[in-house]
C-alpha cells in the first residue's frame, strides 16, 4: 500500500506541471562578424601580443625576442629543404600539346631518352643542341621527291592516335583473341628460351631493356597498328605498270633502251639508292654514261705522223696514248649520255658532230680544233638500267608503294585529327625543343 500511495502521488505531481517544447537555437555567423572583433581588438594589445614569443630551450625567464628574427629563422629552415635557382625556370613538368583531348607532357616524351640527351648537352653549343633535339623529335626527309615525316614526336602522337581509333573500333570477340595472341607470344617466347620465365625476363631486359610485360604491350599495340594499317590505308595504296615507267624515263634511252645484264656491284648501288629515297635519275650507276679518249698534239708537231702509223698498225688508243706519254692513257671525261645516247652528251658542238654513229671502242678520224689535231675514242659506255631488270624494278614498285603508304598515312591522321594536325606536331615538338634546352643546359 505504501508503494502504491507513492506512484499516485508521483502521478498527480506530473500531470499537474505545464507542458513545455523543446526547441534548438542555431546562430550563424559569417567572415564579417570575425572581421569586426578583430578591428574592435586594441591594435596595441596585439603588437605587444606578437612582440614577445618564448623560443623553448634557448630564453631565460623574463627575456623577449622579436618576431622577425623567429621569422629569419623559419626561412633558413625552410631553405634548407628548398632547392633554389635564382634566375632559372625549373620545368618539372609541361603540358605541350593534345591528342584527342588527351594532354601530351614533355617528360613523356623526353624521359624514355633522357641519358642521351643528358651525354648530349654536354658535348654541343646551345644553337647545335636545339638543333639537334628538334631533329630527333620531328623531321621531314625527302624520299624520291616526296616528303616523308618522321621522329620521336611524331611517332609517338601518331601511334597514340591510331591506337585509340584501333581500339576503339574492336568488338568484344576481337579484344579477347588479342588477349590470347598476346599470350600465345609470351609462351612462344618462354618456350625459346627453354621455357623459363626468368630467363626469358632476363633476355629481353638485356636485348630490348624492358620488361616482359612492357614488351608484350608493345608487341600488341603494332598488331593492332598494323590491322589498322591493312583497314584503313593499305587498300588505297596501288602502283601501277605506268607509275614505274615514269620513274625509269629519267634515264632511259627511250626507243633505245635495250635490255642489259648489269653487273651485281651496280646493281647493289642502285638498291641502296632507292633504299635511301634517291630518284632514280640521281643515281649515278642507274644513269647512262660515256667515257671518251682524247689525243691532242699541235697541228706542227711532227709526232702526229707517229700517232697516224700507230693507228694504222691496229694499236688500241690507249695503247697509243700511252706510247705518247698522254695524260691518264687518253682517258678525257665521263659524260652522262641525254635520249639520244652517245651522240646527246654535253660537248661542245664540234666535237659532238664527230660521234654520230661511233659505237663502244671506237675512234674519230683525227680532225683541227683550234690549232690542233685531236683524236677522239669512245672508250667506254654504261647503258642506263633496264627497265626490265627484275631486282630494280621490284625495289622501284617497294620504293612507290612507301611513298603512297606514307601519303595516304598522313591523309588518314588529319581526318581524325583535323586539318592542320601534322603542323600541330612540328609545334609540339618545338616546344618540347625548349623544354629540353632549359633543362639540360641551365
Amino acid at each position: 500500500m505504501r508503494w502504491t500511495v507513492c506512484l499516485l502521488l508521483l502521478f498527480g505531481a506530473g500531470c499537474g506541471n505545464q507542458l513545455s517544447v523543446f526547441t534548438e537555437n542555431a546562430e550563424y555567423v559569417s567572415p564579417v562578424d570575425f572581421s569586426h572583433s578583430i578591428i574592435e581588438e586594441p591594435l596595441d594589445e596585439v603588437e605587444e601580443s606578437l612582440s614577445t614569443v618564448p623560443q623553448q630551450g634557448a630564453i631565460e625567464e623574463g627575456e623577449t625576442i622579436l618576431i622577425e628574427e623567429v621569422l629569419a629563422e623559419f626561412e633558413e629552415q625552410d631553405s634548407a629543404f628548398t632547392p633554389e635557382l635564382v634566375g632559372i625556370p625549373l620545368t618539372v613538368e609541361a603540358l605541350v600539346g593534345q591528342v584527342n583531348g588527351r594532354p601530351v607532357y614533355a617528360n613523356t616524351v623526353l624521359d624514355p631518352v633522357a641519358d642521351q640527351i643528358e651525354a648530349a648537352s654536354k658535348k654541343m653549343s646551345r644553337t647545335e643542341f636545339a638543333d639537334e633535339i628538334r631533329k630527333a623529335l620531328y623531321s621531314e626527309q625527302e624520299h624520291m621527291g616526296t616528303t616523308i615525316l618522321g621522329g620521336r614526336m611524331y611517332e609517338l602522337v601518331i601511334t597514340d592516335l591510331l591506337l585509340s581509333e584501333a581500339m576503339s573500333g574492336m568488338s568484344k570477340e576481337q579484344s579477347y583473341g588479342l588477349v590470347a595472341i598476346v599470350g600465345q607470344m609470351r609462351d612462344d617466347l618462354a618456350w625459346s628460351q627453354g621455357g623459363s620465365q626468368a630467363q626469358l625476363r632476363e633476355t629481353i631486359e638485356e636485348q630490348a631493356g624492358l620488361t616482359v610485360d612492357k614488351f608484350l604491350e608493345l608487341q600488341r599495340d603494332q598488331i593492332l597498328i598494323d590491322a589498322l594499317y591493312r583497314q584503313k590505308i593499305w587498300p588505297k595504296v596501288n602502283v601501277t605498270w605506268r607509275d614505274i615507267q615514269r620513274e625509269f624515263e629519267q634515264v632511259s634511252l627511250g626507243e633505245q633502251s635495250v635490255v642489259t645484264s648489269d653487273d651485281e656491284e651496280r646493281i647493289n648501288q642502285i638498291l641502296l639508292g632507292l633504299q635511301q629515297g634517291i630518284p632514280l635519275g640521281s643515281i649515278e650507276a642507274a644513269r647512262g654514261v660515256v667515257t671518251l679518249g682524247m689525243i691532242r698534239l699541235s697541228t706542227e708537231d711532227p709526232q702526229i705522223v707517229d700517232v697516224h702509223n700507230a693507228f694504222a698498225e691496229g694499236l688500241s688508243f690507249q695503247e697509243i696514248a700511252n706510247r705518247f706519254g698522254i695524260k691518264d692513257d687518253g682517258v678525257w671525261e665521263t659524260f652522262q649520255m641525254g635520249l639520244g645516247g652517245i651522240e646527246d652528251i654535253e660537248v661542245g658542238e664540234v666535237i659532238k658532230k664527230h660521234l654520230v654513229g661511233v659505237s663502244e671502242g671506237d675512234y674519230v678520224e683525227p680532225f683541227e680544233l683550234g690549232s690542233s689535231t685531236v683524236w677522239i675514242a669512245v672508250l667506254d659506255v654504261q647503258q642506263p638500267v633496264s627497265l626490265y631488270n627484275r631486282q630494280v624494278q621490284i625495289a622501284m614498285q617497294n620504293a612507290l608503294r612507301w611513298i603512297q603508304f606514307n601519303r595516304e598515312k598522313d591523309r588518314y591522321v588529319e581526318s581524325l585529327w583535323g586539318e592542320g594536325s601534322l603542323e600541330e606536331v612540328k609545334s609540339m615538338a618545338d616546344r618540347v625543343t625548349n623544354i629540353a634546352v632549359r633543362r639540360y643546359q641551365q
